[in-house]
């Protein structure tokens, strides 16, 4: 059978934004993806011509995308682990949701937060 291109697939950023900070969220460790990055981090890590989505920077190269998050982590985590297995996770979900290849996660964790400790009985 003979496959024919039928038209274009366009992803937008913020799609892209919105998968990345559901796979963080969902690692064990992360207190939550700050949405909106603080101005000290963005000078230090990223790109600052470059505009964000949803607190996340999207940069397009020729090796694909270079994503930059934040993320606040529970204390008594290891950091260094949970922030590599937010940049495992990220990798992957924005690459097989999307089809577009990810050439890095650049992650700054900016907080510390206590666990919630959740009531007997709930």
């Amino acid at each position: 059978m003979e496959e024919k291109n039928v038209g274009s697939i366009k992803i937008s950023e913020e799609v892209i934004a919105e998968i990345a900070i559901k796979a963080a969220s969902e690692v064990d460790g992360v207190a939550r993806v700050s949405q909106r990055m603080l101005d000290n981090a963005k000078k230090l890590i990223t790109n600052s011509k470059t505009p964000l989505v949803k607190g996340i920077q999207i940069i397009t190269g020729p090796e694909g995308l270079l994503l930059t998050l934040q993320i606040h982590v529970y204390a008594g985590r290891p950091i260094p682990r949970v922030a590599e297995e937010v940049q495992r996770c990220v990798a992957d979900a924005v690459s097989s949701m999307t089809g577009i290849s990810v050439s890095g996660v650049n992650i700054s964790v900016v907080g510390v937060m206590p666990e919630k400790s959740v009531p007997d009985g709930e």
